[in-house]
């Protein structure tokens, strides 16, 4: 575990059989890291290929040219996060007897991937870079993944509040918060220095949580986190949960 709370890079999985499945693999993770670091414009041929340790015809042999290779790196990030999301998704579309703390649990099952540290912190850089140069790379990463469980959020807090999805005071709520959560990982370094903290403990990411968790509350479906009506289960409880007849 690297000293700001970044777990070692994951491995990205590889499309095709054999070894130039793994090729493929060593290049998009190169690519990940070196775009991530310098940018797209920033890149060269060079750089990237010396950083998969391939030679330089292994990039348009195997993706077609730079641009294919930013995007197949993209691509990589937006996989894994929306099979990460994608479940997520499908508990908030599961009908559930309190649909106050359905939302609630799922919306904190959201932060706790977002804030965790399961992937590697090139990971997040490329993100912020793309997500600043609005490209399609970004695109690919945000309508993928995190458009996806936005408009799923708005989707049933609409139904829990009784307002229309289409509400756009209530799509402002749930991007500011889905924002303040995305901080956590976009933002990691700027939250320690801003509270004096040089990690996440246990303990630290339990009072974040509760913060965020009031203001998803508060924001989403107006109520406070201390509301006695709302028992909270543990996060990632079934209970009070069943199958939707339309999901």
């Amino acid at each position: 575990m690297k000293s700001n709370g970044y777990a070692a890079p994951l491995r990205i999985t590889p499309l095709y059989g054999g070894h130039s499945r793994d090729t493929r693999a060593r290049m998009i993770e190169a690519a990940i890291e070196v775009f991530g670091s310098v940018g797209y414009d920033g890149a060269t041929t060079r750089q990237l290929a010396e950083r998969a340790k391939v030679n330089q015809a292994a990039i348009p042999y195997h993706f077609g040219g730079k641009r294919e290779l930013y995007l197949a790196a993209a691509q990589a990030i937006a996989d894994y996060m929306r099979s990460r999301i994608e479940p997520l998704i499908d508990q908030l579309r599961t009908a559930a007897a309190d649909p106050v703390r359905h939302i609630d649990a799922v919306v904190m099952r959201f932060f706790q991937f977002i804030a965790g540290d399961e992937e590697p912190e090139a990971w997040t850089v490329f993100f912020v870079r793309c997500e600043r140069d609005a490209d399609d790379a970004f695109r690919i990463i945000y309508y993928q993944s995190v458009a996806r469980f936005q408009a799923a959020l708005i989707a049933e807090v609409a139904a829990a509040t009784g307002r229309s999805p289409d509400d756009e005071d209530l799509k402002v709520r749930v991007a500011i918060v889905l924002g303040a959560i995305s901080n956590f990982r976009t933002l990691r370094n700027v939250m320690l220095s801003s509270l004096g903290w040089d990690t996440f403990d246990a303990a630290r990411k339990r009072t974040v949580e509760m913060a965020v968790r009031r203001l998803a509350l508060a924001e989403l479906l107006g109520i406070g986190a201390d509301d006695p009506s709302i028992a909270h289960p543990p996060l990632g409880s079934a209970s009070g949960v069943h199958p939707s007849p339309t999901a």
